[in-house]
């Protein structure tokens, strides 16, 4: 028979807490980079400073759009191939449990790719008011990811689906005060949609230890919001073939709201009903700096260098319709650097080559890392080309492949009520993962 004391209460708010955390606290992994086809071939290197060529630098400095000289519109698709094999996955129940309710969780050690393939676009149109005057508009999906492990795998209680999207649209205006100098600046208009899910060890809470892992129950949560944000910048050109570029892209504060489902054993009296929840997603604030040289009238050579605040998001509170189930999980991300070079090559007058590296800072240390998001330090090594078919279309293709250094995820149950991993057990595991990103991008001026 279920327990309706605080000591269940507690390990019931413990055990759907694992539903949303990890999800709202994303670093290199959850931020979508691939903005961009022009900027991917130089691994975004100068795309800061208008390096690329064309608008779809407004994402990353709303004052490139002042580079503009007529009307220009450009669409990208980018193939996200993220790989993330978890390797010799163990987990144990926590010590303190009667002795009957010790012991390893069964479950599947190995279920292979956990990460989701995906296909990213990105819009972009951009209208000369003026010589001075520029309007445009961009949409992309800037934050996002999917991992799924399936419903049998050993570390079922810390996370099995996570499914995070955005949608951003940006009114942009950018005006050249003088021959130097152009400011931007936009409006950040984003819709975010969250669906988690999680088992929950609820032959716990029944306080017979036989029953342990016995009568799992499945908890998803679903929630959606608008939030709204603002991006700024200045171009800054102190000789002609110079370029600086300095950018901030502000936070979104978002309040998911929508509702929890369980699904499970029939067990009496038992508190996870299907119920309304909010939780409270905040992006993180970007800056960005970049500069472009021409060296002569065929090569270029940029860099860029990009700052996440990831360090806001410390903790997370969730709130259930029924207060024995409110959550608060502890995070602690730290804020991260990129850095990136790169080159382009005018190989003819039609036809440029690109080439870039970078370095991807991850923002989350072994002792809080999820396999939700199981993302570490990573290299960037990336080509790409455009050709200029005709005056006023040009179209460009790039390639990279990201190493993702080997994590590790080490999480322990204390069993202490105050433990967010309480229920959820120990779960330890290695994760082999690497990224291939591959993508297209139309140009048409006018």
């Amino acid at each position: 028979m279920i327990r309706t004391s605080l000591k269940t209460h507690l390990l019931a708010a413990a055990a759907v807490a694992t539903l949303v955390a990890p999800v709202t606290a994303q670093a290199a992994g959850f931020a979508l980079k691939e903005q961009s086809i022009s900027g991917l071939g130089t691994a975004f290197a100068g795309i800061t400073a208008g390096g690329n060529g064309d608008i779809s630098a407004m994402f990353f400095n709303p004052a490139t759009m002042g580079l503009v000289q007529n009307h220009e519109l450009v669409q990208t698709i980018t193939g996200v191939i993220p790989d993330s094999k978890p390797t010799s996955a163990t987990a144990t129940r926590f010590a303190p449990l009667p002795p009957g309710s010790r012991g390893v969780i069964a479950g599947n050690a190995s279920p292979g790719d956990v990460a989701q393939d995906a296909i990213l676009p990105a819009g972009y149109a951009a209208f000369s008011v003026s010589p001075d005057l520029k309007l445009g508009l961009s949409m992309n999906g800037p934050w996002g990811m999917v991992t799924d492990y399936g419903s049998d795998w050993v570390g079922r209680y810390h996370g099995v689906r996570s499914d995070l999207r955005t949608y951003n649209f940006t009114p942009t205006v950018s005006y050249r005060l003088n021959p130097t100098l152009i400011v931007g600046g936009g409006v950040q208009i984003q819709y975010a949609k969250a669906k988690l899910s999680s088992s929950i060890d609820a032959g716990l809470l029944t306080g017979i230890p036989a029953l342990a892992g016995r009568f799992d129950t499945m908890g998803d949560l679903i929630g959606d919001s608008w939030g709204v944000g603002m991006t700024a910048g200045v171009l800054y050109q102190p000789v002609k073939g110079t370029r600086v570029g300095l950018s901030y892209r502000s936070s979104v504060y978002h309040e998911l709201e929508g509702s929890s489902y369980f699904t499970g054993p029939p067990l009496p009296r038992s508190p996870f009903q299907n119920q309304a929840i909010k939780a409270k997603l905040v992006t993180p604030d970007v800056v960005s700096l970049g500069a472009y040289h021409d060296l002569n009238d065929r090569w270029a050579i940029m860099s860029d260098v990009q700052w996440t605040n990831w360090s806001r998001f410390r903790e997370l509170n969730v709130t259930f319709a029924n207060p024995a189930l409110n959550s608060r999980t502890i995070e602690n991300w730290k804020d991260t650097w990129f850095f990136s070079v790169g080159s382009a090559y005018k190989a003819t007058d039609a036809l440029t080559l690109r080439v870039g590296a970078a370095y991807d800072q991850g923002a989350v240390d072994t002792e809080h890392r999820s396999p939700r998001i199981p993302e570490a330090d990573r290299m960037w090594l990336s080509i790409g080309a455009g050709y200029k078919v005709t005056d006023s279309l040009q179209l460009d293709a790039a390639y990279s492949h990201v190493f993702v250094k080997d994590s590790t995820v080490a999480l322990r149950d204390s069993g202490l009520p105050s433990d967010p991993n309480r229920g959820r057990g120990n779960l330890d595991s290695q994760f082999k993962n690497s990224i291939d990103l591959i993508g297209v991008q139309a140009r048409l001026t006018f």
